[in-house]
């Protein structure tokens, strides 16, 4: 392998920012936006961190081909939702959080909510267009990178079930394989099983921080999220290489209660938990290096 990761990343869940111009309106407070928020996840998926270098297969400065990054909260403005969902509460501009609970003191007109999508959602996808046709030809594996709460939030439809500590999504089955209603998948059947084989092994030594009274599953495929706006697009046919091999493309997305704990709307803001955030980021650096092994 070169010294370039032959990957792109998507990372659209990240941010903690308020939009100045609705920040005197908001009904939550910081507290609800750091538990709506894929917390640390810039972190847990930095594979140009510093701390990886021992395991560099050739370049200890080796490098992904991009990354991008939201800054606003995903609470907020999602940039993993269409941009023609603005009259869904859970869409590109929210109303409601993962809870229920109402986002806004008096809900924004349409033209606020044209006007936030235009400036924070959008430079976030130009940007992300521009890095994945400037590298389609190089790219192997494009990367939607999330975390997720340890049980289904009360808004969700898996509300208060216990979720895998990862989550890996191709928009197939729970075996990784076709679903009409959902479209082509963005990666084989056998990849996806490969990938799930891999992160089981990686994974299955390490304990949640408030572990769970039933039994936690290690891997879920498409379970309980399948994909998103974000892995549809970038891997559509719109962004393959003419002429050459398809990239697959791959959602993943890690327990919160593996760095965080067993979070809910109110629970309160703590720093980074360091020692946990490496753990996962070496066992999601070495999955990455196995499974870019067997294309």
């Amino acid at each position: 392998m070169n010294a370039r990761l032959p990957i792109v990343q998507s990372i659209p869940h990240g941010g903690l920012l308020t939009p100045p111009e609705v920040a005197d309106r908001l009904a939550i407070d910081d507290v609800a936006i750091y538990n709506e928020c894929d917390l640390w996840v810039d972190q847990i998926y930095d594979f140009d961190h510093p701390d990886l270098a021992d395991l560099k297969p050739a370049e200890p400065t080796a490098t992904t081909l991009g990354s991008v990054r939201m800054p606003i909260a995903r609470v907020l403005i999602d940039a993993n939702r269409a941009p023609d969902s603005l009259d869904d509460r859970d869409g590109a501009v929210k109303t409601t959080t993962s809870y229920g609970d109402p986002i806004y003191h008096n809900p924004l007109s349409r033209q606020e909510q044209i006007d936030l999508r235009q400036r924070y959602w959008r430079p976030f996808h130009d940007e992300l267009d521009e890095v994945v046709r400037r590298h389609a030809s190089e790219m192997r594996l494009f990367l939607d990178c999330h975390n997720m709460a340890q049980r289904g939030p009360d808004d969700y439809g898996d509300a208060g079930k216990v979720r895998p500590l990862i989550c890996i999504a191709n928009f197939g089955n729970r075996r990784g394989e076709l679903v009409s209603s959902r479209g082509p998948l963005t990666a084989p059947p056998q990849f996806l099983h490969k990938a799930a084989e891999i992160a089981h092994d990686l994974f299955s030594d390490l304990a949640l921080l408030e572990p769970n009274p039933e039994p936690t599953p290690v891997v879920g495929l498409n379970s309980p999220f399948p994909g998103g706006y974000i892995l549809r697009r970038y891997t559509g046919d719109l962004y393959q290489p003419a002429g050459q091999e398809p990239y697959f493309g791959l959602m993943v997305e890690i327990n919160r209660g593996l760095i965080v704990g067993n979070q809910r709307t109110d629970t309160p803001i703590q720093p980074p938990n360091e020692e946990r955030i490496a753990a996962v980021r070496r066992r999601l650096y070495r999955w990455l290096l196995a499974l870019l092994a067997e294309q």
